[in-house]
């Protein structure tokens, strides 16, 4: 099944408008956070982390050895092994196993992987009855839906649409109170436990070394489904394949913890085998109490391409915790049933292309930020946020790029276009422009902010004066490369980042100030336009003047250090030139801190109250949290009022807030809340692109609340007293 534009429109603008999501999500995934939170710091999460990142990595890589392995040895203790190469000989072999059986009633266990099959819809086709019993998955199949989350199928519904979903059920008034509704799942689902023919589950681990199938489950659904029917059936996708028992316990250390927020699920069962004793005279035999039969049916569809590929292959180390959905901003508004195809959430749109087709989320990709917040928080270490960038271009090839973005693209590839599209627009914005903002008239987008207003001096015009001042000794040369929205949006920023570089002893000079560096371009899935920008930059900042290169923009550092060496991976020579480029390259708070703590700088106290926003980037990729805050408490004298959820996303997303409107303010919204929350009146970033969007923000909704550049205020500091904000 595929999505058309006009289709993902509706169901975004159903997700929208419906209060019951919101209260649900909003319910929900809080929740799902503090307690994953409080359960990694009690542990050592980076060094479990990479533990368990190395053991799935070498698993996926002897992946062929460990499936002959895994087959071997399951087959000697009883199990029948199958592999399905793709959805439909799984969904062949699973009917033929139930008719063989003459199945008229199944019980399931909770498996995304029969969910990427669609095994219910082809076991109904064939007469047989399958009952979901996971609680999240009956009520969906009642509800004739679709899981919306990978652990959680129905966190997209209140508990009062459940009440009134099983009222209809029981024939009867249901009380909302989750107690009751789990009480009538409990009675109505026994009898099929009894009743069943087989069961049939998916798999968390398979252990090669035993030939095992382990099940990570909490209801106690699953040990009834894997015991009471005489015929226990399994679905497993082939990456779920570890060598040895150590490597499934690495697994369990950190499943339940980012799933859940649990140190360890309810249940934990490792099943090896059909049910046998040997208990009189020590004479096996098979089918005690359990299963007399266990098959395991190895799902290929796809995976193997996702291996094979060297940009995809990390895919495959996913152990399906959910964790990126429950911090990704977008998911937090919209949910899995815009957010994904059958697998939800930032993994969802990585590994659906696989196993579904590019189609299947040429637009639901559409919903990611590129906050890289899913990048965080994966306990295996997949670079998911640059992997979604790598399925946007895909789709974009497939469905097209609007035309207006085309356009607006294409004139902003070299300086010398956006000389040309800047002057025009300055000329057009004068009517609506306000001080440095441009107030809009109408539209969804007047009503999420106003926009910043082209300044009739970019920075680019100041370099000279920039250079005039440097110190008579420096210590170091650097080239500031401001970035395009610096150098035409914010060039007092820009001006003032120069400033205090040049008081923490550099030697200065603004480099290819006009230039971009293709940001918006590879965000919005356009890469021959990125590609080529990426090579032109290179070549530029290769001829420039500095040892480093200082960027006050952390999205623009990021694409210059980290992914232009991505995006020319198939071209060696310009790979390797991209690798020394990115040696030189340094966020502004990151070199600024560094020097401040080594020549102990302090400016003039500037008896401030603020609140720090930590920019998506800055925060989840460069990993920059204390450095900000030491810089304006110890050079400036600021005295910082934390704020909720400070590097959660503003909303702001390059081109997100302005394609999608609607989702990009149900994110800055709460953003606001959080800022208002502190009862301050400046609120403080270093990323370009947050300072725009939360000050045209604040403006449109007539907010007394600043919003300026870490470089701004360390230079007000700087600067001997009465001497202004000369920026």
């Amino acid at each position: 099944m595929t999505t058309s534009k006009p289709d993902f429109q509706r169901k975004l603008d159903r997700a929208l408008s419906s209060p019951k999501l919101a209260t649900a999500l909003g319910r929900a995934l809080p929740t799902f956070r503090e307690k994953r939170a409080t359960r990694m710091n009690e542990i050592d999460w980076p060094a479990l982390r990479a533990d368990l990142t190395r053991r799935k990595q070498a698993a996926i890589e002897d992946l062929p050895a460990l499936i002959e392995r895994f087959t071997e040895e399951a087959e000697a203790v009883g199990t029948k092994v199958y592999r399905a190469a793709d959805a439909e000989a799984a969904r062949r072999i699973v009917s033929g196993l139930c008719r063989a059986k003459k199945a008229k009633l199944v019980v399931k266990s909770k498996s995304m992987a029969t969910e990427e099959i669609h095994l219910n819809e082809h076991l109904l086709e064939h007469g047989i009855t399958p009952v979901e019993t996971d609680l999240g998955e009956w009520i969906i199949q009642l509800a004739h839906e679709r899981p919306s989350h990978l652990i959680a199928p129905a966190i997209h519904k209140t508990r009062e649409e459940i009440a009134a979903l099983f009222s209809r059920v029981v024939g009867r008034p249901v009380d909302s109170d989750p107690a009751t509704l789990v009480a009538i799942a409990r009675t109505e689902l026994r009898e099929s436990f009894l009743k069943a023919d087989i069961g049939i589950t998916g798999g968390n681990i398979l252990i090669a070394d035993t030939g095992t199938l382990v099940l990570v489950t909490n209801e106690g659904n699953a040990d009834l489904a894997t015991s009471v029917p005489p015929v226990h059936i399994a679905l497993v996708g082939i990456e779920k394949i570890v060598p040895s028992l150590d490597d499934a316990v690495a697994v369990l250390k950190l499943l339940a913890r980012s799933a859940t927020g649990q140190k360890i699920s309810t249940y934990t069962q490792f099943i090896t085998g059909p049910s046998r004793s040997a208990d009189i005279e020590l004479t096996l035999q098979v089918g005690v109490h359990g299963p007399k039969e266990l098959h395991i049916v190895l799902l290929d569809n796809g995976r193997t391409a996702l291996r094979d590929d060297p940009a995809t292959r990390a895919a495959l180390s996913c152990i399906k915790c959910g964790a990126c959905s429950n911090v990704c901003p977008s998911y937090q508004v919209v949910g899995g049933h815009v957010f994904g195809h059958v697998y939800t959430g930032p993994i969802g749109l990585v590994v659906s292309p696989a196993h579904h087709g590019i189609d299947s989320v040429a637009y639901e990709q559409n919903m990611c930020m590129g906050c890289n917040a899913c990048d965080t928080v994966c306990p295996v270490s997949i670079p998911l946020a640059s992997m979604i960038t790598d399925v946007r271009a895909k789709a974009i090839e497939r469905t097209g790029m609007p035309a207006p973005k085309r356009l607006a693209l294409d004139q902003w590839t070299t300086p010398q276009r956006i000389d040309r599209l800047t002057g025009l627009a300055s000329r057009l914005q004068a009517p609506l422009r306000t001080g440095g903002l441009i107030r809009l008239p109408f539209g969804k987008l007047a009503k999420e902010k106003s926009l910043p207003a082209l300044s009739e001096h970019p920075l680019h015009y100041r370099a000279r004066e920039i250079a005039s001042t440097n110190p008579a000794a420096p210590g170091v040369k650097v080239g500031l490369f401001p970035s395009c929205m610096v150098d035409r949006l914010l060039p007092g920023a820009g001006y003032a980042a120069a400033r205090v570089l040049q008081a923490l002893g550099a030697e200065v000079h603004v480099v290819e100030g006009r230039r971009c560096c293709g940001l918006p371009h590879l965000n919005a899935g356009d890469r021959e336009n990125a590609r080529m920008m990426a090579k032109d930059a290179i070549a530029a900042l290769e001829r420039a003047s500095g040892e480093v290169f200082v960027v006050p923009s952390s999205s623009c550092a990021i694409t210059v250090a980290d992914d232009y060496v991505r995006l020319l991976a198939d071209e060696p020579e310009w790979q390797a030139r991209a690798t020394a480029l990115a040696a030189r390259i340094v966020p502004f708070t990151r070199w600024a801190a560094t020097r401040a703590r080594e020549r102990m700088l302090r400016g003039r106290p500037l008896g401030l109250r603020a609140t720090y926003h930590d920019a998506c980037q800055s925060a989840n990729v460069l990993g920059l949290h204390d450095e900000p805050r030491a810089l304006l408490r110890d050079v400036a004298g600021v005295e910082l009022v934390e704020m909720a959820e400070s590097s959660v996303c503003c909303g702001f997303g390059g081109s997100f807030s302005f394609d999608y409107p609607e989702v990009a303010s149900r994110v800055l919204e709460r953003k606001l809340a959080n800022i208002a929350q502190t009862g301050v009146d400046l609120v403080i970033t270093d990323n370009p692109g947050c300072l725009t969007h939360l000050r045209g923000a604040l403006d449109s909704r007539r907010e007394p609340v600043r919003v300026k550049h870490l470089a701004e205020v360390l230079w007000e500091s700087l600067q001997p007293a009465g001497n202004g904000t000369a920026v």
